[in-house]
């Protein structure tokens, strides 16, 4: 049963884990507690954040997609092929959409003459959001994670298509030799450079060696040119 009209928000905010998504969830629903005019232009953040997370993952472009294609290629890109729902669901969207140009408070400035949102406008926007969002949720669990294009870190990818005892296996079969003289990792016979695997798994580390790297190629140059003189 829905607790909240953002439970489904909140599953993919479990699965993704974005900072971004995560603080709008918290706003939308801050503003919901009181019906506050700005519930409107959370809840549509939250669904263009989710949509474009979700074609992030399948590597298909969405900077110049509106709302109601945004959702609609969304649900194509997890299998969704019923074009009847999605079509009128493109509708519902754009009508959203045009809610929130037209009254919302946190997204566009309005003339003074623009009426504000009465909290009957919110609870139905409200409504076909939960409706929006809980579609996604069911076409995106659907959804085979094509492993050679998905941008999720490792432990969700683990965690979502239990991967666990597989990568177990596969990290005692895994064969790994090192090349101290050429700085080169081999996994199961494939070269890995060091500097290339800090970089993706802790490219805060990578930055750091990075700014050692150039202080000292600075103090290198500045004794190089003191011995010269």
């Amino acid at each position: 049963m829905i607790i909240s009209p953002l439970e489904h928000a909140h599953d993919f905010q479990k699965v993704f884990g974005l900072t971004r998504l995560a603080t709008t969830i918290d706003k939308a629903e801050a503003a919901l507690g009181s019906l506050e005019p700005e519930t409107i232009d959370y809840c549509k953040c939250v669904i263009e954040i989710i949509c474009k997370h979700i074609l992030s993952e399948r590597g298909i472009p969405y900077d110049d997609l509106k709302l109601p294609k945004l959702v609609k290629q969304a649900l194509s890109s997890c299998g969704f092929d019923n074009e009847g729902i999605a079509g009128n669901l493109s509708g519902i969207v754009g009508a959203l959409a045009e809610i929130c140009n037209r009254t919302g408070i946190a997204g566009h400035g309005q003339h003074d003459s623009q009426d504000m949102p009465s909290q009957t406008d919110i609870r139905i926007f409200v409504s076909i959001f939960e409706s929006v969002i809980s579609l996604l949720w069911h076409a995106f669990n659907k959804f085979n994670i094509d492993l050679t294009l998905t941008k999720l870190r490792f432990d969700l990818i683990e965690q979502r298509l239990e991967l666990a005892s597989f990568n177990e296996v596969l990290d005692v079969s895994t064969s790994i030799t090192y090349d101290q003289e050429e700085g080169r990792i081999y996994i199961n016979g494939k070269e890995v450079r060091p500097s290339e695997l800090l970089f993706i798994f802790d490219p805060n580390s990578y930055s750091e060696e990075f700014k050692k790297f150039q202080i000292s190629e600075v103090v290198a140059e500045s004794e190089e040119e003191a011995s010269a003189t």
